[in-house]
């Protein structure tokens, strides 16, 4: 069991989470790509900028002049304002058009900010899919589609202002020269053990949610949208239960682009 549950601990891990926080990041439309300060195309000038922004707004159920419009609008200026920013973003040749380029782009931000910071960006993102997200999610059993659907109309102005901040925060940070420090093989398996006993007290220790929950592991993609959502709200609420520094080494691993390395 041991050794099954070990497996099934990186199976989760890098299937489940790490493509929940490269979907998370689903509001990037609104500061890198064709619509934003970042994409010099001649068409996009200051003068029909904001319509283009209004109308993401719109389409996303805010009114671009409510509270939280004003809000969401206030923070794109401020990213699109950031000379950082802009010039980690330029380092990505593939940034404008390819979307898993900016996913890297941002997941390598992640890795990069204090713990701090990378717990309060994690627990947001539980929190929506704990507050937002049906016990079905949505008829869907891909992370990346589930978060997907989460509409900013549905988040509070006080979730959006932390979620931007951290955004703001990993997109300053990526492409950054001083690489984060590697935990050590031995912290690595201190923290997955760690995990597994997380995971087992998230379980209640009932035999019939570890089987459900080993059942959802031998095939996600084919597993039933109400137990993926119940694995994947198991899985996150483990790992943030775990102590630190374990909980930061399973969310830096979790967050890091090229996946988890042993």
């Amino acid at each position: 069991m041991n050794a099954l549950f070990g497996s099934l601990i990186a199976c989760l891990v890098v299937a489940m989470y790490a493509s929940q926080v490269h979907a998370a990041f689903r509001y990037d439309e609104l500061w890198l790509g064709t619509s934003t300060v970042l994409d010099h195309s001649p068409a996009l000038s200051a003068a029909n900028r904001r319509p283009v922004y209004d109308e993401m707004l719109v389409a996303n159920g805010v009114d671009p002049a409510s509270d939280k419009g004003k809000l969401i609008l206030a923070w794109v200026s401020r990213i699109n304002a950031d000379s950082m920013v802009a010039g980690n973003a330029r380092r990505s040749s593939k940034i404008y058009l390819n979307p898993r380029a900016r996913a890297e782009l941002m997941s390598d931000g992640l890795e990069r900010l204090s713990p701090a910071l990378r717990l309060q960006y994690v627990s947001l993102i539980s929190k929506f899919l704990d507050t937002l997200v049906p016990s079905d999610c949505f008829g869907l059993n891909e992370m990346s589609e589930v978060v997907d659907r989460i509409s900013l109309s549905a988040i509070s102005e006080a979730d959006i202002d932390a979620y931007f901040h951290v955004l703001s925060a990993a997109l300053r940070a990526a492409g950054s020269e001083t690489r984060p420090d590697v935990p050590t093989a031995q912290q690595y398996a201190h923290a997955d053990e760690s995990l597994k006993r997380s995971l087992l007290n998230e379980l209640g220790y009932i035999p019939a949610n570890i089987a459900r929950y080993l059942a959802y592991s031998r095939d996600p993609r084919a597993a039933a949208p109400v137990e993926a959502c119940w694995a994947m709200r198991v899985t996150m609420h483990a790992i943030l239960a775990l102590p630190d520094p374990e909980r930061d080494i399973v969310l830096r691993r979790t967050v890091r682009s090229e996946g988890v390395s042993h």
